[in-house]
């Protein structure tokens, strides 16, 4: 400020305060120096907390918008002297990309009495770029409009919130190196990705209508991460030196465990999507009603005794043979998601399930003596992303798709799924499957067991075509001590020459996805070559597609990652014998 501005100012200051201000008459007081002294003392301390400003103030003509003063802060700022920027507009000193923008800001400003911009950059004459807060103001002194902008230089905020994202990025990252490590993992992580893409996207566009898929979310994050982190927490553990034998085996147990329920997950949301999709395909086969039921008892007897409940098979005709002709792996899904949910929300008393038939129709049921269900509960638990328990404070656990995906799986095999319940007195599930009925045939019914004895005697030759090096290791373990030979192909085209060059291959394990020639086009060739020999396909692409693809090419069966041991060496037994 001009010091003939500011005794102008101080002047007529001075009849304000003389106005405004009650002085003791006395002839010892010069009224007319203490008000002056009084003025100039006011007058140095607003100069004084305007010098030493820790943020840029410009003071602005409100008639001319031309600047009048600044102070020292925003010179360092723009870098620009003091005599160059007075009687500037805003624009010409960088403050606006534009003389457009700095007129339509001001024009704002006249109007309102106020404007503020949060992120405004300020150029320098050097050509550097400062971020700045702008805010500005309009006020009267003397009777007469000026305009303060009052200007904050952000760069540290910036640079922080930089910093910041920085951060972020690098723990996104460092989490996508942990999750690589889990090579066991990586086909099904994969998988776990594209879904939680495609139910990322579909929360957002059912937000406003449908609640529930939000909770379904953050629910199915925490039922992956759970066993996931039991997964890999243990694996590091297993590094440790001095693990003792008998901790070894607890934590393979637990891991074991850990992903059996991770795959339960994965493989309800690959269902659920499949359902979505209208993809999910229902086939027809003979399917023995008592084997079945069975082969459910051996299972669920070793998992309901540690819990000392009590299981019950119920047959109505056990040494009749009962075939149906339906989708029996179906069948069996279902009736494991329902006792797995008779088991989970029992605590003691028992468990029974069995089947009764009729001219029509075999129901199949799963009776427990488990905490039951509302009758208001029970017109939700059939559907999608519902639960029972929707609160953080969940005791029982699960994603809130079995009965969904089981509901679903029933109706598409012509069926209906029905339950009674008694809140505190347990619940009652049946399923009807239409019978055509094949035919009855007395027979003396057997439980499986579960062990695959290998039965081949003479030395045999397996191709194991395999591009995954962590696959390969683990389908040659299975395969140790088997008096098998092995043969190993990184890709479909160094298995063709090697089948051209091995005539003593007795059977193919071929995976689908591989590089420079896949699965399909490698089995075709291998076909015309020796048509006979047998050709097992395996993949991780578990779709019906897949499948029909694979034994569209030659395959004489199909086997879907994970692989599960027993059934795997039960299938290469067959082919072998």
């Amino acid at each position: 400020m001009s010091m003939r501005n500011f005794f102008s100012i101080l002047s007529n200051r001075k009849k304000e305060f003389a106005k405004n201000t009650q002085i003791p008459e006395s002839p010892e007081v010069n009224t007319d120096k203490l008000i002056d002294d009084l003025l100039i003392e006011s007058e140095m301390r607003y100069r004084r907390l305007f010098e030493t400003a820790k943020d840029g103030i410009l003071i602005l003509d409100f008639e001319t918008e031309n600047i009048i003063d600044a102070n020292p802060f925003i010179i360092k700022l723009i870098d620009y002297p003091l005599k160059e920027i007075i009687g500037k507009k805003l624009w010409e000193i960088g403050m606006f990309s534009n003389m457009e923008q700095s007129e339509q800001a001001v024009i704002e400003l006249k109007k309102y009495g106020y404007i503020r911009f949060e992120d405004m950059p300020i150029q320098r004459p050097s050509g550097k770029i400062t971020e700045v807060e702008f805010i500005s103001n309009v006020y009267l002194v003397n009777d007469k409009k000026v305009i303060q902008c009052n200007i904050r230089d952000i760069t540290e905020r910036k640079i922080a919130e930089k910093a910041l994202k920085e951060n972020e990025q690098n723990l996104k990252e460092q989490n996508a190196e942990i999750f690589k490590l889990n090579t066991e993992l990586t086909e099904s992580l994969s998988s776990i990705k594209i879904i939680n893409e495609e139910l990322i996207t579909a929360k957002y566009k059912a937000e406003e209508s449908d609640i529930l898929k939000s909770a379904f979310l953050a629910n199915m994050s925490h039922e992956i991460r759970t066993p996931l982190n039991a997964i890999m927490g243990f694996t590091n553990l297993l590094l440790e030196p001095e693990l003792s034998r008998e901790k070894m085996e607890e934590f393979i147990q637990i891991i074991h465990a850990s992903s059996l329920q991770l795959m339960s997950v994965i493989s309800d949301l690959i269902d659920i999507s499949k359902i979505e999709a209208g993809q999910m395909s229902i086939d027809s086969e003979f399917v023995n009603v008592n084997n079945l039921m069975n082969e459910l008892f051996v299972t669920y007897k070793e998992v309901v005794d540690p819990k000392k409940l009590l299981l019950n098979y119920l047959p109505e005709n056990p040494d009749v043979l009962i075939q149906i002709k339906s989708d029996g792996s179906k069948i069996k899904q279902v009736l494991s998601k329902l006792l797995n949910n008779a088991i989970k929300f029992t605590s003691n008393g028992k468990i029974e399930f069995g089947y009764r038939s009729s001219k029509d129709f075999i129901e199949f049921y799963v009776n427990d003596t488990g905490i039951g269900i509302t009758p208001e509960n029970q017109k939700l638990i059939f559907q999608r992303f519902r639960q029972v328990e929707t609160t953080s404070a969940r005791e029982y656990g699960g994603n809130g798709l079995g009965l969904s995906i089981s509901k679903a799986l029933v109706e598409k095999m012509g069926g209906k799924i029905t339950v009674e319940s008694e809140f505190g007195a347990g619940s009652n599930f049946a399923f009807t499957i239409p019978f055509i009925k094949i035919k009855d045939t007395i027979v003396h019914a057997e439980l499986k067991d579960k062990s695959i004895r290998f039965k081949t005697r003479e030395e045999k030759t397996i191709l194991i075509v395999e591009n995954e090096k962590n696959n390969h290791a683990y389908i040659e373990e299975l395969l140790k001590s088997k008096n098998i030979k092995t043969l190993h192909a990184w890709n479909g085209k160094e298995a063709v020459e090697i089948v051209k060059n091995h005539t003593d291959i007795s059977l193919v394990l071929m995976d689908i996805k591989m590089p420079i020639m896949n699965g399909y086009e490698a089995t075709q060739l291998i076909k015309q070559i020796r048509p006979k020999l047998p050709v097992i396909a395996q993949t991780a692409l578990d779709f019906s597609n897949n499948k029909q693809q694979a034994l569209a090419a030659g395959c004489d069966n199909y086997l879907a990652k994970p692989i599960n041991k027993d059934y795997f060496m039960e299938v290469i037994n067959s082919y072998l014998m």
